[in-house]
């Protein structure tokens, strides 16, 4: 069934502007089929301007309600659109690709697109609504007003006018009664009546435990069913839930389906002709089916590849399925009793329809009046307003007469505190099941700064008074302004161990697609991370640290502040990602809490790493040590490494080579800083995980940790681990004197591998390089600060729910302030000349000109110098100076005894004995008119030209262009092509060079740029002018450059002698093309490239160099 977006246009006035920029074209839900100009596919926004003049869009501003960005001046090449052009802005969330990419990204589901020019002025808002994958809605023809010519389009056409590639009903199932090979597959609106043969007949999503928890125990399923009187073999058969992949699982072997009988398949992602399953053995699928996302089918494609049935998903209710009402028949119902394997019986027509709220959740400063509807005639409303799953037992929304006639309507609920609203249809005098239940949360007079979010289900509160259960509920998250971000039902269950005992507990919410709701929480939940979905997320109290349950003294911060300290550091580890956030459980306030990403979990696995199902061992300590993913060598094969480490010479480097081939070391070296430099109490023999992924095409490879309970730190709680010096002047390597914690080897694979002095020097220059940043206490107390002030303003609400004083908080706060004082100030350096035998001492960095340096791990620009930080002595120290254009450079010592052998050396590597200050002078290079650049000085825009600088000498040259693009550069003989851009009347060429006295000079020449002629139809320019080849001379690589042919034609290269060297054939081209050459194999000497077309004839030469 087709999905159409509805596009409205709102008129505000005074502050709503009309414009002559318009959006010309809407793309939110990118697959494979347009990148940007990095190669990323990403969502966009196509703009017109229908003005007679051109217009540069710097200093409007475009973007949601979520954030975007403000087109910044300068480029006015690429920021400026001609009339009756378009342009391009791609909302990708990156700004730094370049101005036309927006700090913004568009949502699949739906959103807001705003655009504000200069003055403030609103010129575009409009909301869309769901789009599907890889189809656009455009204006056809181009500039047309949303509600006048929008179309959808199969040819999204970015950057370029609209083309109308109509979604074509139909269907291209051959079984289907309106089959149409032609068909939009992706509509999905085919017709059967009556089928003989193997058909789709039954399936389910949607299996659980009946209280909806333990999903992960239940598959997906779908019946085939055989209405033939013959038996019928599947052996070749394809079946697939995409219907752009219709062959994506086959049955590989015999697999008959007798006459009149049924066959189930299990879509559980094991891949497997024959397993178990809740309905017996059968073949299991490659894929799993999710019934809340769009562009879900089930397919059944024949052994030739034919389509033979399609079904685009519907969402059930838990445990229910769709079938067809009766076997074989062409309609569909429901069931809330699935058969799978036995006849269709007992079905239902469809679901009643979903209630509808006439204001929608969110917060309100007074009281609100709530009316709900239906869109079902001869149906009864039923509500709740304590949380619960509404039934026919609960209040009824309707009116009732005086003689006791029940009918829709009804006065409105009136709210007056903070509500949960949950309705439900129940369609008594017709055959349709009870509708999905809609929730609201309505806020009254609550004003929160964070994020809140609203938990509700007839259970829930009973969890979150401490028990053990595992409730089904609604999610509900709202944003900082209150805007609902997303909804969904899912499942709630305990989070933490001691923190259990507290009040106020932790959870886990895990959203379930089997309810029908949703599949995830869909939003870009984290500021520092760009991931959009959430299964799965942690809700913390703040766990061992929570103001005011826990004892000694809590400050309700600690584990998010040591993980968000890991990330702004780039810590090589994985970190639970946080925001801060309130709390309600079935309308009633439940304190400050702080949302959590989950490590452990295949999809954060496989979003950041491609690291999926399959290809990950996960090993977790806590207490005991167990696989979490992975099988039944994980273990081994990690006590193996273990073995090889502690049982052989790593002075040797053949075994570290090894190890590292293996072992992230640079994991376990931030690891173990981290967890010393914070003194934590509770980790190795707890709260340890460690990883490593398989998939040989994914990212991680390497063993490598992840943070998991950072509470007990910083002097603060129960000293599980049992280390030495529970104080702020803890030694740094107390670490390497615990033994084996928890058994797993880790402290003893990091005592062999400090006898490898290259890990020793990793280890300390990195605890210096952590020491001299965010370890620092400037770093430390303003990154701690910031995170406090965030719940500062919810800390009041939150001690009246819970208890304890804002003074008492406010003094544990500052215990924490004083415990990092004291750590970061001489406690690490006089600590880490103790533990290791080195000498520290101060270096300082001084920038000059224009360039970075970068000191090991830190990177330093001109901005941020002079520089100083403390390193040790004997542990070579990585310089490098990263020059910001053309150079010349050297460093120099002005303060010390280090002598530096080659200063003219970008990286260096220094050992220092004593204080020393380094300058990195990056001079310019001396600019010189020349007339060694030899080319064209009057050009016209749009014209490709060549390049020579010529000294009689051919050595490494730079270039650097303004106002054109480079196509390429030849060292050969110091040429270079140049496009030169539109626009502007002005261009330059420097190229750097060394002079003969070993002196960088920059050989300037100025380019006249000259408006090009009216442009005139390719098709009118001659063969000899639509085609150009280069670079020549060349090396081997050789590009023709075709900007149009009509026709196929052909591409001849032929020798000095007259010999056929390569043919290739070239289709027509509407657009310019380079076609590729490669000529590296062929002897020196001069060749000839023919195209020969319908047209005529052209020949090109090409030198060929050694």
């Amino acid at each position: 069934m087709k999905q159409f977006i509805h596009i409205l246009f709102f008129l505000f006035c005074p502050v709503f502007t009309f414009s002559q920029i318009i959006v010309n074209e809407i793309f939110a839900d990118n697959g494979e089929c347009c990148v940007d100009d990095f190669d990323e596919t990403e969502d966009f926004v196509e703009l017109i301007n229908l003005s007679s003049e051109p217009i540069d869009l710097a200093g409007y501003f475009f973007g949601d309600e979520n954030g975007g960005s403000t087109i910044p001046s300068g480029s006015p090449e690429l920021t400026t659109v001609p009339s009756g052009g378009v342009i391009l802005l791609w909302f990708d969330n990156d700004e730094e690709q370049g101005p036309l990419h927006i700090d913004a990204k568009l949502n699949n589901s739906g959103e807001t697109i705003i655009g504000v020019n200069p003055d403030g002025n609103i010129i575009i808002e409009i909301t869309f609504g769901s789009q599907y994958e890889d189809i656009s809605y455009a204006a056809i023809p181009d500039g047309q007003s949303f509600d006048n010519g929008w179309e959808y389009t199969m040819c999204p056409s970015p950057g370029e006018l609209n083309d109308l590639c109509p979604m074509i009903d139909g269907c291209t199932s051959l079984q289907a009664d309106n089959y149409n090979p032609d068909a939009t597959i992706e509509d999905g609106s085919c017709l059967y009546s009556e089928q003989l043969g193997i058909t789709l007949n039954e399936y389910s999503a949607s299996n659980c435990d009946n209280d909806g928890s333990d999903c992960g125990d239940y598959e997906d399923w779908f019946e085939l069913y055989n209405n033939s009187p013959n038996s019928i073999d599947l052996n070749g058969f394809y079946l697939s839930d995409k219907i752009d992949d219709p062959m994506k699982w086959q049955f590989t072997e015999s697999f008959i389906v007798p006459a009149n009988d049924y066959a189930i398949v299990y879509a559980s992602g094991q891949d497997l002709m024959n397993g178990g399953g809740q309905e017996g053995n059968g073949p299991h699928t490659n894929f799993k089916l999710s019934q809340t996302r769009y562009n879900e089918y089930l397919v059944l494609s024949n052994d030739l590849g034919e389509l033979l049935y399609y079904l685009d998903l519907s969402p059930t209710q838990l445990n229910h399925s769709y079938g067809r009402t009766n076997d074989g028949d062409p309609t569909w119902s429901v069931f809330n009793e699935p058969s799978p394997g036995n006849s269709n019986q007992n079905s239902s027509p469809r679901y009643a329809t979903v209630p509808q709220f006439d204001v929608g959740a969110g917060f309100y400063n007074n009281s609100q009046e709530i009316s709900i509807s239906t869109e079902d005639a001869g149906v009864l409303i039923y509500y709740t307003l304590n949380g619960d799953w509404p039934t026919d037992n609960d209040f009824l929304y309707a009116e009732i007469d005086i003689d006791g006639t029940v009918s829709q309507g009804g006065d409105p609920i009136s709210i007056n505190e903070t509500t949960v609203i949950r309705a439900i249809v129940y369609d008594k005098f017709g055959q349709n099941l009870p509708s999905f239940v809609e929730t609201n949360t309505y806020f009254i007079d609550s004003e929160h700064t964070t994020y809140v979010i609203s938990v509700a289900g007839d259970q829930v509160d009973n969890l979150l008074n401490g028990n053990q259960i595992k409730p089904m509920g609604s999610f509900e998250m709202f944003d900082v302004n209150g805007s609902q971000i997303d909804e969904a039902v899912g499942e709630f269950n305990e989070h933490g161990n001691d923190s259990w005992a507290y009040a106020q507990r932790g959870f886990d919410y895990i959203t379930r697609d089997q309810h029908g709701y949703n599949y995830a929480i869909r939003s870009q939940i984290f500021n520092i991370k760009d991931r959009e979905e959430f299964q799965r997320l942690i809700l913390k109290g703040a766990a061992n640290d929570n103001y005011p349950f826990t004892w000694g003294s809590p400050a309700h911060i600690r584990d998010s502040y040591v993980h968000s300290l890991s990330q702004v550091g780039d810590l090589r580890m994985d970190e639970r990602t946080h925001e801060s956030c309130i709390v309600y459980v079935n309308g009633d306030y439940w304190g400050v809490y702080d949302v959590r990403e989950k490590v452990d979990d295949l999809d954060f696995l496989e979003y950041y790493y491609d690291q999926g199902e399959g290809y990950v061992d996960f090993l977790k300590t806590w207490g005991g040590t167990w696989t979490e993913f992975g099988d039944n060598t994980t273990q081994q094969e990690w006590d193996d490494l273990v073995d090889f480490i502690v049982d052989n010479n790593m002075t040797i480097e053949a075994n570290y080579e090894y190890v590292k081939e293996l072992y992230n070391t640079g994991s376990l070296i931030d690891y173990f800083i981290l967890n010393s430099y914070v003194v934590a109490m509770d980790w190795l023999n707890w709260n340890t995980a460690w990883w490593r992924g398989k998939n040989p095409e994914g990212d991680k490879k390497k063993w490598r940790y992840a943070l998991w309970d950072m509470d007990a730190t910083f002097g603060h709680y129960v000293n599980y681990t049992g280390i030495p010096d529970t104080g702020p002047e803890a030694d740094p390597c107390d670490p390497a004197e615990l033994g084996d914690p928890g058994g797993q080897g880790h402290v003893p694979i990091m005592n062999a591998l400090f006898e490898n002095s290259e890990f020793e020097a990793d280890y300390i220059n990195r605890y210096a390089d952590l020491s001299n940043s965010i370890f620092s206490c400037e770093f430390m107390i303003a990154h701690l600060d910031s995170l406090i002030d965030i719940i500062t303003p919810e800390m009041p609400r939150q001690i009246e729910r819970w208890g304890g004083s804002y003074t008492e908080w406010e003094s544990n706060v500052q215990e924490l302030r004083d415990y990092i004082l004291t750590r970061c100030s001489d406690v690490i350096v006089s600590g880490m000349e103790d533990c290791y035998d080195v000498e520290a001492f101060g270096v300082t960095i001084l920038i000059e000109g224009d360039g970075d340096v970068q000191i090991n791990s830190i990177e330093l620009d001109p901005a941020n110098t002079p520089w100083s930080g403390t390193y040790y002595s004997g542990i070579p120290i990585d310089l490098e100076a990263i020059p910001s254009e053309m150079v010349n450079f050297y460093w120099e010592v002005i303060e010390g005894d280090l002598v530096i052998t080659d200063p003219t050396q970008l990286e260096i590597d220094v050992m220092i004995s004593g204080p020393v200050t380094i300058v990195a002078h990056f001079d310019a290079c001396a600019m010189v008119e020349s007339n060694l650049v030899l080319g064209p000085a009057d050009v016209q825009e749009g014209e490709i030209a060549q390049y020579t600088f010529s000294t009689g000498v051919l050595n490494e040259l730079e270039w650097s262009v303004t106002g054109g693009e480079v196509l390429w550069t030849s060292g050969f003989d110091n040429s270079i092509a140049i496009l030169w851009d539109y626009g502007i009347s002005e261009g330059s060429i420097i190229v750097a060079a060394v002079n003969t006295e070993g002196v960088l000079e920059c050989h300037t020449l100025t380019i006249n740029i000259s408006d090009a002629p009216p442009p005139i139809s390719l098709s009118e320019l001659s063969l000899e002018k639509r085609i150009s080849v280069f670079p020549s001379p060349t090396t081997g690589p050789l590009s023709v450059l075709i900007t149009y042919l009509e026709e196929e034609s052909t591409i001849f290269v032929y020798d000095q002698l007259g010999r056929l060297i390569v043919s290739n054939e070239i289709p027509s081209i509407q657009n310019p093309y380079v076609h590729q050459l490669d000529l590296s194999s062929l002897s020196p000497g001069t060749y000839f490239v023919h195209i020969v077309s319908p047209l005529g004839h052209v020949v090109k030469k090409a030198q060929k160099k050694p």
